[in-house]
């Protein structure tokens, strides 16, 4: 028998096994095919039940990983690749990305000279979205991609942008619609922080660690609900020091589309000593109001042969092999960036290289990426071919 005598329904089901790239060139075989892949319960199970895949950002640059770890129970050295190039019908050709950020497939990207595009390198669908002009050296603009939790089947993405004020000017909040090609800003309400890590989108919704703005010793998780519009304040696993000569680190990260983990390390002068551990939440993300942490891994940096403090600024977590990739910058050796992999039984640094270019202001990013046929929306468009703004 052949797949396409098969009940419609176990069709689907087998399909949805299949990753996005293979079920991209599918898509021409049949009408029936086609219209399958475009379906947005079809997207979802899709999404799901993929492995994921790994993904870098180094000097301007985003690259697929591969990751080969057989000095795990022998004395080979494990093995990282970071030279793979996506595959994808349109890369962004001879654009530097400057930072990036992902939800079901879907990368937000900001480029150097400070442009957004939002790009699915699975399906080749790319789209250049309006925004202010800043310098690459300010921190000024911060984006986060999500959408909304609503009752429609298909996703519904929105694009958060924070301006951080000075003074008395108070924040600015803006929303990007996609339907419409438009931003739409609102002052009325404020989170009273200051963001003090990358923000990461898990299941629409987009998450900072951050400080409050009167106490900075008062820490939490930053929440953006994209359906709701509001800001809300969630727990951390640990209490800051309140203590002159401690230098402290935090950095978020998805597992698998369904928790948040938290890096911290701690640095004390004092004692010219670092920790860091890494916590992960309990449960799937949507079935708590607050947020509930269980240890995943104390680092032993003596193991790593490095003193003083890591500037991590993007981790990957395995549940199933109780490990930790990170990434970060060695401002002591002209700017190096370095990948190590951490767990219970390996210590290893897998890969070095001098960043190019504008170095001081830049920091690679570690990517845990869901190749999906989610399309992104193109927005409406008038009888006179113009769109509605």
């Amino acid at each position: 028998m052949m797949i396409s005598e098969l009940p419609r329904d176990l069709e689907a089901e087998i399909l949805s096994w299949v990753p996005a790239r293979y079920l991209q060139k599918l898509k021409p075989t049949c009408k029936r095919w086609y219209t399958l892949f475009k379906d947005p319960g079809f997207l979802k199970k899709n999404l799901a039940r993929l492995e994921r895949e790994l993904l870098s950002l180094m000097n301007y640059k985003l690259c697929s990983i591969s990751v080969n770890l057989p000095g795990i129970h022998n004395s080979v050295d494990p093995f990282v690749d970071f030279s793979g190039i996506l595959n994808s019908k349109k890369d962004p050709e001879d654009v530097k990305i400057f930072d990036i950020s992902q939800c079901n497939g879907v990368l937000l990207c900001t480029t150097k000279d400070m442009r957004l595009i939002v790009w699915n390198p699975s399906t080749g669908q790319m789209r250049w979205i309006p925004c202010r002009s800043s310098s690459p050296y300010s921190l000024v603009h911060k984006y986060a991609l999500g959408y909304e939790n609503n009752n429609e089947s298909c996703y519904s993405y929105r694009i958060l942008r924070y301006h951080q004020s000075y003074g008395n000017l108070g924040d600015e909040f803006g929303i990007y619609e996609f339907n419409s090609d438009s931003w739409r800003s609102f002052y009325d309400f404020s989170p009273n922080c200051s963001l003090q890590s990358k923000g990461v989108t898990l299941k629409g919704n987009t998450y900072w660690f951050a400080s409050d703005v009167q106490d900075p010793f008062v820490n939490f998780v930053l929440r953006f609900d994209f359906t709701t519009k509001r800001f809300g304040r969630l727990s951390l696993p640990f209490q800051s020091d309140d203590v002159d000569g401690v230098v402290e680190t935090v950095v978020l990260s998805v597992v698998r589309e369904e928790k948040l983990a938290l890096l911290y390390e701690r640095f004390d002068d004092d004692t010219d000593g670092s920790e860091m551990k890494i916590w992960v939440t309990n449960t799937k993300i949507e079935e708590a109001k607050d947020l509930s942490w269980s240890d995943f891994l104390v680092v032993d940096f003596s193991k790593l042969m490095i003193t003083g403090m890591t500037n991590v600024r993007s981790f990957l977590v395995d549940e199933e092999k109780k490990m930790v990739m990170f990434c970060d910058t060695d401002t002591n050796d002209q700017y190096m960036t370095r990948v190590f992999i951490v767990g219970e039984d390996i210590y290893q640094e897998v890969y070095n290289e001098t960043a190019i270019g504008e170095s001081f202001c830049y920091w690679p990013r570690l990517i845990s990426y869901a190749p999906s046929l989610v399309q992104i929306q193109q927005g409406q468009v008038n009888p006179g071919c113009k769109r509605k703004r």
